[in-house]
């Protein structure tokens, strides 16, 4: 990032806008920060400083960033890069090589990621499954810390194995059910219930979601993660014993 800048710097100086050094870089962590999708208070956790810190360094007058620092919105920029090269599902294209994220990001936390990707599970899964505050999850996805506990990533992959069942609620049915297309697991709930399948209005209501939501999961122009459709387990069990019980 230091040798980009720098360049950076150069090129503005030849076209008569000088600019900074220290400018360059805390335009570059704002963009950081947008491309990531995180608050001040997330991004000051993500590179271990206190808020009032980030605040100054993202809006205040523009200063040198420490090495340390430094190297923590290195893992962060590999991260964004990784995002952007992930190729969309079922294109046929070849998966790019994560370089960044191969030379910056330790062998756990490369696990980690790619649990979480394999899984589709957000952050708050993945505290929920590790019996531990986001704030900790954090921490580790963003290598705060020199390692993750190995308690961590083996309750992960228990329950990705099948070998426990975690704590929320229908986590890990919905874990198993993406393994399969949407359409077949709303194909099996409709059955399951006495729904016809052609009736949207009452198939959504069991769901949890609104019609145009239920259209667009059977045409396949849209998808979902497993918090969500542990989310629509959750609802489908209600509609079921509200349907026992009437």
């Amino acid at each position: 990032m230091d040798k980009q800048i720098l360049e950076q710097a150069s090129l503005a100086q030849v076209v008569g806008r000088p600019v900074s050094a220290n400018k360059l870089a805390q335009d570059n962590l704002k963009a950081l920060k947008n491309s990531l999708n995180l608050s001040d208070e997330a991004m000051a956790t993500a590179v271990g400083v206190p808020l009032t810190r980030m605040v100054v360094m993202l809006y205040g007058e523009p200063s040198r960033i420490p090495s340390k620092i430094a190297e923590k919105i290195k893992v962060l920029e590999a991260i964004s890069e990784a995002r952007k090269h992930e190729p969309t599902s079922g294109s046929g294209r070849p998966r790019r090589v994560r370089g960044q994220v191969e030379q910056v990001l330790r062998e756990d936390q490369k696990e980690l990621l790619d649990l979480q990707k394999s899984m589709g599970l957000t952050h708050d899964d993945l505290a929920r499954i590790a019996g531990i505050p986001r704030s900790r999850m954090m921490t580790y996805v963003y290598g705060r810390t020199r390692r993750i506990p190995v308690a961590v990533l083996e309750a992960i992959r228990n329950v990705r194995d099948g070998r426990q069942i975690d704590e929320t609620p229908y986590l890990f049915d919905a874990v198993q059910e993406m393994q399969h297309s949407l359409p077949e697991f709303i194909a099996r709930w409709q059955q399951r219930l006495g729904i016809a399948a052609d009736d949207m209005v009452e198939t959504a209501q069991a769901l949890g979601v609104s019609k145009s939501t239920l259209t667009r999961w059977l045409d396949g122009t849209s998808g979902t993660r497993p918090s969500f459709v542990r989310k629509c387990l959750e609802s489908l069990h209600a509609y079921e014993q509200t349907r026992k019980t009437v």
